[in-house]
């Protein structure tokens, strides 16, 4: 009779050696896949993924740089002390223009007649100011009154067709009478025109004014007297003269 027990000894020897060779299989296969290295093929088609992400994200740093350079040199131009942006020419006309007026504005008000006389005109035409009747009135008035011929001569204008003061034939006549003697031939034609208006009565009334004037204040400035306060060349002549005056007016108000 066989022993049984050699039967479950050769069975416990033959289960053990196939766990063994099980086992061995199993940690073969984990270390192969450990070291595997994928094809050539399954990489490549990632490559240009990665590449286009690569460029965008260059191609975003340098619109950033570009920006952030661009901001740079445009806050640089602005707060730089010694650097000004370029002004336009229309922007330079208007600095010009309102410079003009602050320049004469000053002498205007410290008592200087051909500054009062040219801010006066300013006002008077709209050119380099707003056009405003009773300011250029007002400043012409002011020079007129310190004997500068032709501030006397545009006040003259100015009372025979009311822009800035009231109409007065009389006052007319006598500084355009002041104008004429202070050498501003353009005011003897005006003169003459505004005195086949007047009455007899009004006429002796405003030569009266006229010598009165005269007599009370120093002799006006002429033209050409050769005196140190003589006018500038580019005064020598009225600026505009009657016909021209009343074109510088609005349309609707043009008599």
């Amino acid at each position: 009779m066989r022993n049984p027990n050699a039967y479950l000894a050769l069975g416990g020897a033959l289960t053990i050696s196939v766990l063994l060779v099980v086992m061995v299989w199993l940690i073969i296969e984990q270390n192969m896949a450990e070291q595997y290295v994928a094809p050539v093929s399954e990489i490549e088609p990632e490559k240009p993924a990665a590449s286009s992400v690569g460029k965008l994200a260059g191609n975003q740093g340098d619109h950033l740089n570009t920006t952030t350079t661009d901001v740079k040199s445009s806050s640089n131009a602005q707060s730089s002390p010694g650097t000004k942006p370029t002004p336009s020419p229309q922007q330079s006309a208007t600095d010009d223009h309102r410079f003009a007026v602050r320049l004469y504005q000053e002498n205007a008000e410290n008592g200087d007649s051909d500054a009062q006389y040219k801010l006066g005109l300013l006002y008077l035409t709209g050119n380099g100011a707003l056009q405003d009747f009773a300011e250029a009135a007002k400043w012409i008035k002011l020079s007129a009154e310190q004997g500068y011929g032709l501030a006397q001569y545009e006040l003259g204008l100015i009372y025979r067709t009311g822009y800035g003061l009231a109409v007065d034939q009389v006052q007319s006549y006598v500084w355009l009478n002041l104008a004429a003697a202070a050498g501003v031939q353009e005011a003897v034609t005006v003169r003459d025109e505004v005195m086949r208006s007047l009455s007899t009565k009004q006429l002796a009334q405003a030569q009266k004014i006229s010598r009165e004037w005269l007599a009370a204040r120093p002799k006006p400035k002429t033209m050409n007297n050769g005196s140190d306060q003589a006018e500038p060349e580019a005064l020598s002549a009225p600026t505009h003269n009657a016909a021209s005056y009343a074109a510088a007016l609005p349309l609707h108000d043009r008599q």
